[in-house]
């Protein structure tokens, strides 16, 4: 007989994925994923950053760690694509800048 493949997917992770796109949701996934940059374990923080982009890509912040991210595992292209992109209630964030003007001096080089 016929049965359904079941995901792999937590609980709470199928009722994250009904629920986006939230302006509520992701923080979780934003404060591990700087605890892991924090720890310089670049790879693992990546996917916790872009859960919580995917989840809520209304917060600005989000976007910012994960192009840091990038940035340290030398993905200029990617890091800078990334911050290119604005929200409507995005602010002018000097933080940001100075990161966008790092990202360019390296894919100058």
């Amino acid at each position: 007989m016929y049965r359904k493949k079941k995901d792999n997917l937590s609980r709470d992770e199928r009722k994250e994925n009904a629920l986006r796109p939230s302006r509520y949701l992701g923080y979780d996934h934003d404060s591990l994923g700087l605890h892991l940059l924090s720890r310089e374990a670049y790879e693992i923080a990546i996917h916790c950053f872009r859960r919580a982009v995917w989840l809520n890509p209304f917060e600005p912040e989000f976007r910012k760690h994960m192009a840091l991210c990038l940035y340290k595992l030398d993905r200029y292209a990617e890091a800078a694509e990334l911050l290119s992109k604005r929200t409507d209630n995005e602010k002018d964030d000097k933080d940001k800048q100075v990161l966008l003007d790092l990202i360019e001096r390296k894919l100058k080089k």
